[in-house]
């Protein structure tokens, strides 16, 4: 009962990807431009309804944090689903459901990192997160997680993917996770687009690298790099490359 307790309030797993999720965009925005003031600005500029996006140039800029992310999240959807019944019917009907469902979330994972990575992260992705889940089903069924009697006489083959699905979840959601997230959050890349674009200065013009924070008319509204405040532009061409500084482990 405390473990399907523990399913539906979080565990450690889900402490980790809630601090990824609010935290680490915020700390990867003041990493970036240069501080806490800085930091404040830009968001003030993108806006609530627009800070979705520093978090996705985060996953989309490193293939390890997005499917770490991808996966942990998965297991984690399934188990709190799981923690409220769909696994505890046991009718045949029942168990080709659950094991259709357990495809969902992974096939859809999977093909979004095929589309933003390439095909081998898809396929990894997918796998990866549907054996977790199927790892999840498996403990259910043997009473490992809901409150059942525990099923005598497991096969070793039982005990041992219970037992490797519950490493492998630990070790992704508690020591890969909270490293990948830090070092992408301090790679002194930028989440978004660098643009070099004529920005009025008084009466005249100056051509200064921004960070896109939103599209405005014909022109954008970004942080200037060159003068560390935020500025409307135009004339905007987009520069290959997205490093801003220094990674913080070099400085």
């Amino acid at each position: 009962m405390a473990e399907k307790n523990e399913d539906r309030k979080g565990g450690p797993g889900h402490t980790v990807v809630l601090a990824v999720l609010l935290v680490f965009p915020i700390l990867k925005v003041a990493w970036t431009v240069g501080g806490g003031d800085a930091a404040w600005g830009v968001l003030v500029a993108l806006q609530p309804a627009n800070w979705l996006d520093v978090l996705m140039g985060m996953i989309r800029g490193s293939a390890v944090l997005a499917f770490v992310l991808a996966v942990v999240v998965s297991r984690m959807s399934f188990v709190f689903m799981a923690a409220r019944g769909s696994l505890h019917h046991e009718s045949s009907r029942a168990q080709a459901l659950s094991t259709l469902m357990s495809l969902v979330a992974p096939t859809a994972f999977g093909l979004l990192m095929t589309v933003f990575f390439d095909w081998r992260w898809g396929v990894l992705t997918a796998v990866v997160g549907w054996l977790l889940r199927q790892g999840v089903v498996l403990e259910y069924r043997t009473g490992h997680r809901g409150g059942r009697e525990r099923a005598a006489g497991l096969a070793p083959w039982q005990h041992r993917a219970i037992s490797a699905e519950r490493i492998v979840v630990t070790v992704l959601s508690v020591l890969v996770l909270p490293v990948a997230a830090p070092a992408v959050a301090l790679d002194g890349e930028s989440w978004a687009t660098l643009v070099r674009c004529e920005v009025q200065i008084g009466t005249s013009q100056q051509a200064n690298t921004l960070i896109e924070l939103t599209r405005m008319g014909n022109g954008i509204v970004g942080w200037d790099l060159d003068r560390n405040e935020v500025a409307n532009a135009a004339g905007c061409e987009k520069l290959d490359g997205l490093v801003v500084r220094e990674p913080w482990w070099r400085r």
